[in-house]
């Protein structure tokens, strides 16, 4: 079977490329997966800034398609600035890989970016798989920090970097536009979440939904959280990114929480921010904070093997976006099993049940997160309890095996036109 994927990320070929930040990692694992099936011929094709030919690299045949204005960083400010749109330029030249790889099935990993839009101009069978949602996602994008005080506390570097909160809102709303054509194109849905499902079902009418887990990094399969009491101080761990949505400002509130109250000394580590992260200098100015006195520690990127041995030294997973499907962070805490917290939000819900698994909070409560983090302190059985039966759970939704043979069951469902009954 040809298979012929479209990504927003390189997957293996990024060793290739020596990229040194790309993403993506669970799609890497799930490429590795497939490609120990010696029946799938398997062809991925993304976008890249620098102009590549075709290569192989392993078992997997790579298309990269340069966007024009990507190349410099002075391309790609400009970029930001005007937002011209290549989507019919470049969509001929995803077209030419079609050509050139004639597949059995197209994969269409996501909404986000326009390769949904070949749908309209394509006759193989296509499936696309949900990601992120951007329509739910730009309603939710200021929930915990107001666009005017947004506006008012981030940077003049943001400003001037056209990175500030208000521009990428309106991208972003410009994307959602385009992701409601791409799903109303769509025959076929691989979700994993009721969330993505209900969701689907409106922006996707009469597509038909199969359930495909995700496949998480190696690392994570091997490792084991294995601790027999709480270090002093608590250790909590977060992992984000540099988005206004991701809730950033619940943890500063939720610290401030954490920091008066009696007895408990706690240090919170948040991987992937850095001082210079335009979110962290927006909220600590409009909350008038500052990470010290509030015992957050922020580590910036942080690669698969540290950030393994980070979560092993940790005490509490918290996971405090706004809005989320099946955020890998919380999966990765889960299969390693250790005590995890989650905002209520999205498709979360569905990855684990409250009270056994972890905790649930409501998404933007730093009360309701800083009580759930005091409860899990003063009860460390309970909360290995719920790390064990997390980690059971996540060993079953992430088998590769079962994710691989599922997904290969769906492709041979859709070339042939037959729907399956969706668990």
């Amino acid at each position: 079977m040809k298979v012929l994927w479209f990504t927003n990320t390189p997957c293996s070929a990024a060793e290739k490329l020596q990229l040194k930040s790309h993403g993506g990692g669970w799609l890497k694992a799930l490429e590795l997966a497939l490609g120990g099936y010696p029946d799938i011929d398997l062809h991925i094709c993304f976008y890249s800034a620098q102009p590549h030919e075709p290569f192989k690299y392993g078992s997997t045949t790579f298309f990269p398609v340069q966007r024009k204005n990507r190349g410099s960083k002075f391309q790609r400010l400009i970029q930001r600035m005007v937002q011209k749109n290549y989507d019919q330029q470049e969509l001929q030249q995803l077209l030419a890989v079609t050509k050139a790889v004639q597949p059995d099935i197209i994969h269409i990993h996501g909404t986000e970016d326009n390769f949904g839009l070949l749908q309209q101009q394509i006759q193989v069978p296509a499936v696309l798989s949900i990601q992120g949602i951007l329509n739910p996602l730009s309603e939710k994008f200021f929930a915990g920090i107001p666009a005017s005080d947004a506006g008012r506390k981030e940077s003049l570097k943001a400003k001037l970097s056209f990175r500030s909160a208000g521009r990428l809102h309106k991208n972003l709303r410009k994307n959602a536009v385009r992701e409601q054509q791409i799903l109303k194109l769509t025959r076929n849905v691989i979700g994993r979440t009721g969330w993505d499902k209900r969701v689907s079902r409106i922006m996707a009418p009469g597509s038909q939904y199969y359930i495909n887990n995700e496949a998480l990094r190696p690392a994570f399969y091997e490792a084991r959280w294995s601790k027999k009491a709480f270090g002093q101080p608590l250790k909590i761990v977060t992992i984000s990114s540099d988005a206004i949505y991701k809730g950033f400002e619940t943890i500063v509130k939720a610290a401030r929480l954490l920091a008066a109250y009696p007895a408990l000394q706690f240090e919170w580590v948040i991987a992937g921010l850095s001082a210079n992260s335009d979110i962290v200098q927006t909220t600590l100015k409009w909350l008038k904070e500052n990470t010290g006195s509030l015992n957050i520690k922020l580590i910036g990127g942080v690669g698969e093997t540290e950030l393994v041995q980070l979560l092993q030294d940790a005490d509490i997973y918290c996971q405090v976006s706004h809005i989320e499907n099946s955020p890998n962070s919380l999966c990765e805490a889960m299969l390693i099993g250790m005590p995890v917290i989650a905002s209520y939000a999205g498709g979360t819900a569905s990855l684990l049940d409250n009270e056994k698994e972890g905790l649930l909070v409501q998404n933007g409560d730093a009360h309701a997160l800083a009580g759930a983090i005091v409860q899990i302190n003063d009860n460390f059985p309970l909360a290995a309890a719920m790390g064990e039966k997390a980690r059971a759970r996540a060993r079953e939704r992430h088998n590769k095996q079962a994710i691989t043979n599922d997904l290969i069951q769906i492709y041979k469902t859709v070339i042939n036109h037959r729907p399956v009954h969706e668990s």
